[in-house]
């Protein structure tokens, strides 16, 4: 933990942070985890999870991967209730999935709308009703 971390400092929070395998999904993971915080990194890539967090874990930084598609919403109930059960809590959700739907906009369709959607609200709605 570095002198500013001190300031702000996530010891024993649980945190999840989707859409972690790239970018700046593993940015966020790894400035929580360098506040202290253990953080679940959530992926479709179980593969490219894994890389990111054996990163993190070699700089003696506390991170899992969990590889699930946050728009299926029994994947995300399973992991939220994994989450509950191995770590007792969940303190920190980033909701950093998305979608990308490229297209003009006077082309989309509501079924474009709701992919984009569920991508961002699949794992909030999973948290309510666990």
């Amino acid at each position: 933990m570095t002198a500013a971390n001190g300031l702000f400092s996530l010891d024993g929070r649980v945190a999840l942070v989707t859409g972690a395998s790239r970018g700046l999904g593993v940015a966020m993971a790894e400035a929580l985890a360098e506040a202290g915080a253990t953080v679940l990194l959530n992926g479709r890539n179980a593969s490219t999870l894994g890389a990111v967090v054996e990163r993190l874990r070699d700089r003696g930084l506390k991170a899992e991967a969990l590889a699930f598609d946050v728009t299926e919403l029994d994947a995300a109930s399973a992991a939220i209730q994994s989450i509950v059960l191995n770590h007792r809590r969940l303190d920190i959700l980033i909701a950093n999935a998305g979608a990308i739907h490229r297209a003009q906009l006077a082309d989309w369709t509501s079924e474009d709308w709701d992919d984009v959607l569920n991508t961002i609200w699949t794992i909030p709605s999973s948290i309510v009703a666990t």
